[in-house]
C-alpha cells in the first residue's frame, strides 16, 4: 500500500463522488476509480457501496477513514519535522567566543540567531581562538568568533565580520597617562603585559606588528593568561598593554588610564570560523543570518 493509495480513498470518502474527488486530487476520473480498486484488492475489503445514487462508505470504509487521516496526519507532521531540522530551524548550534570578541557585535549576533530561530538549542563556550581552532577541527564545536587571522587554513574557513579599534592602557602616574591619543611610536622601549602567543598566534603577531612595527616587538615584562589579569598587572605598574576598545570598555579596573590610539588606528579583526567540510544546518543558518545582520548595517 502506498500512502497515495490512502490519500486518494480520503478524498473520496469526503467527498462521495468520484468526479469531485478526481477534481480535487488533479487526476482523471477513471484513474482514481482503478487507484481506489487497487486499494480494495490489496485490502481483501469493499471500501465503498456504488449505486446509481452515488457512492457510500462501507463499515471497512468507515473503519479505515480515521485510521487513514491519522496516517496521513502523521506523514505530514514527519515531512514538516524532517523540513525543519533540514533548513536548520530545529536543532542545536555550539558557538565558541574568544575571550577577547565577547559583547559588541558578537553579542548582536548571537541575540538576535537566537530571537530568530528560538527551536535552535544554542550552546555557547568561552575561550581563545587557538582552543576554539583546535575544538573545530575536534569537533567539539560548530562555529567560533575569532581573531583573525588563522593558523588552520587547511580544515577552516573563516569571515571576517568586524574591526575593532586597539586601545593603550597605562599605570595612574605614566608620563604618557595625560596625552589625549597615543602614537604607536610613543610606545617604543615601554615595557609590555602581554599574553602567551599559543592563544592566538595570529592576532598576536597583527596586534604586535601594527603597535611596534614588523618584527620589531617590545621587551615582555609580564605574561598573563587574559586581560583582566593583564590590566590588573598594568595597574601594579609592571608594564603598559594594548587591547581591544570593546573589552577596555567592559573591564573596569582601578588605576588603570586608557588612551585611543591617533590616526591610523590599529585594529584588530573579529571573524567566524567553521569546518569547510560542515554541511550542519543550523550552522549554515545562522551564518546567513549574521551575513544578513552585516550587510543591513553597512
Amino acid at each position: 500500500m502506498e500512502l497515495r493509495h490512502l490519500q486518494y480513498f480520503v478524498a473520496v470518502a469526503e467527498e462521495l463522488h468520484f468526479g469531485r474527488a478526481a477534481e480535487r486530487l488533479g487526476i482523471a476520473q477513471p484513474g482514481l476509480s482503478q487507484q481506489i480498486k487497487a486499494l480494495e484488492r490489496r485490502l481483501s475489503a469493499e471500501l465503498f457501496a456504488r449505486d446509481r445514487r452515488g457512492v457510500e462508505l462501507t463499515e471497512a470504509g468507515r473503519v479505515l477513514l480515521p485510521l487513514a487521516r491519522d496516517v496521513l496526519s502523521r506523514c505530514r507532521n514527519l515531512q514538516e519535522v524532517i523540513r525543519t531540522y533540514g533548513t536548520g530551524e530545529v536543532g542545536r548550534l555550539r558557538i565558541g567566543i574568544a575571550r577577547s570578541a565577547a559583547g559588541g557585535i558578537t553579542d548582536v549576533l548571537v541575540e538576535s540567531f537566537m530571537a530568530d530561530s528560538p527551536r535552535v538549542e544554542v550552546r555557547l563556550i568561552s575561550g581563545h581562538t587557538a582552543a576554539h581552532e583546535r575544538e573545530l577541527s575536534a569537533g567539539a564545536i560548530d562555529v567560533a568568533f575569532v581573531r583573525l587571522p588563522l593558523e588552520n587554513t587547511d580544515e577552516l574557513v573563516s569571515r571576517e565580520v568586524g574591526q575593532e579599534p586597539l586601545v593603550v592602557a597605562l599605570p595612574e602616574g605614566h608620563r604618557l597617562a595625560a596625552r589625549r591619543t597615543l602614537g604607536v611610536g610613543d610606545l617604543a622601549g615601554e615595557p609590555l603585559v602581554w599574553w602567551p602567543r599559543e592563544n592566538g598566534p595570529g592576532m598576536w603577531d597583527r596586534i604586535l606588528d601594527q603597535v611596534f612595527g614588523l618584527g620589531n616587538h617590545p621587551v615582555i615584562s609580564r605574561w598573563e593568561p587574559e586581560e583582566e589579569r593583564m590590566l590588573h598587572a598594568v595597574a601594579h605598574g609592571h608594564g603598559i598593554t594594548v587591547l581591544g576598545e570593546g573589552r577596555a570598555g567592559r573591564l573596569s579596573v582601578p588605576g588603570v588610564v586608557i588612551k585611543p590610539f591617533a590616526q591610523p588606528v590599529p585594529t584588530l579583526a573579529l571573524g567566524l570560523a567553521w569546518r569547510s567540510d560542515s554541511t550542519l544546518p543550523t550552522l549554515h543558518r545562522f551564518l546567513e543570518h549574521a551575513q544578513a545582520l552585516i550587510e543591513a548595517s553597512d
